[in-house]
């Protein structure tokens, strides 16, 4: 059997800095392209308070008489200045016109009746008899 060499240096045999070949360039990076933004993302949407106008406007004149009026006004109002602030992300500012003009007409309208049956109330206890004279 023959001896095997004990005494090597630990660094004979390896390769030597010119015998390593050099490393390959890297490859670029695969880069995905960028996701197409979906249409829901683009679209602006209608402002919930403008959408609130219209609806409590409409029930004003329903049965909500003057109160539902004064909540389309009030919505109405702030809809429109949002929609003012954002105008590329909502829409709605024909809707909450509307319910501001139905609210008011509505307003007005509860306001002169309520004046009339006060006056027709009232007045029936100011003439003590109608029909004499």
């Amino acid at each position: 059997m023959e001896e095997q060499n004990t005494n090597k240096r630990p660094d004979e045999g390896a390769a030597t800095p010119s015998q390593i070949p050099p490393a390959p360039a890297p490859e670029p990076a695969y880069m995905p392209p960028p996701p197409m933004p979906s249409y829901a993302a683009m679209a602006p949407q209608t402002n919930a308070w403008a959408i609130v106008s219209l609806v409590s406007s409409i029930l004003s004149w329903v049965g909500l008489f003057g109160l539902g009026g004064i909540v389309g006004v009030i919505a109405g109002v702030i809809a429109r200045n949002q929609i003012r602030e954002n105008p590329a992300t909502q829409t709605g500012d024909g809707i909450a016109l509307a319910g501001i003009i139905l609210g008011a007409v509505n307003i007005a309208l509860t306001c002169i009746g309520l004046l009339c049956v006060m006056a027709i109330f009232f007045g029936a206890f100011t003439v003590p008899f109608w029909g004499s004279r």
